[in-house]
């Protein structure tokens, strides 16, 4: 639009090109676990990896009708959840609770090697600060990023 004739437009009117005050480069976040920044995003220690909406992945193992109702079952499920979720860059899905029950054992007829590695998470889960941490430590990452399907093949034919 024109500018009217009679109207003056002073310099602190006009469109600046610069931000001011600025970018704040030196903020830092107060709360343990918030990363201030991409950089700053760490992989492993007692945050983990950080993934989008952590809460979603416990509304979905806490809705789910799993096999078993043991509450360390849940902490272990959800920590897989969180992780698989993680490592492919998203939220958490229903796909992910699936391949985390594939991984625990509870599908049809699992192998005896993923049943006795389900007892021993099952066991550590109380233990853990982030309970279900064995369990993401413990998994193979390539499988965990697998379909249900592939995950439940890889785990028949591991030796």
């Amino acid at each position: 639009m024109a500018q009217q004739p009679n109207v003056e437009i002073t310099d602190a009117e006009k469109p600046r090109r610069d931000l001011e005050p600025g970018i704040s480069v030196k903020w830092r976040a107060d709360k343990p676990g918030i990363p201030d920044g991409p950089t700053d995003i760490e992989g492993g220690g007692y945050y983990g990896t950080t993934g989008p909406d952590p809460g979603w992945g416990l509304k979905l193992v806490n809705s789910a009708d799993l096999p078993d109702d043991d509450p360390d079952l849940r902490k272990v499920l959800t920590g897989l959840v969180l992780s698989r979720a993680a490592a492919l860059g998203r939220a958490p899905v229903k796909e992910d609770l699936e391949v985390a029950i594939v991984l625990t054992g509870y599908d049809d007829d699992p192998p005896e090697h993923v049943v006795e590695r389900r007892r021993r998470w099952l066991e550590a889960a109380p233990h853990e600060q982030r309970p279900g941490a064995t369990a993401v430590a413990e998994v193979d990452r390539d499988i965990l990023v697998m379909k249900p399907e592939q995950a439940r093949f890889a785990l028949r034919h591991a030796k």
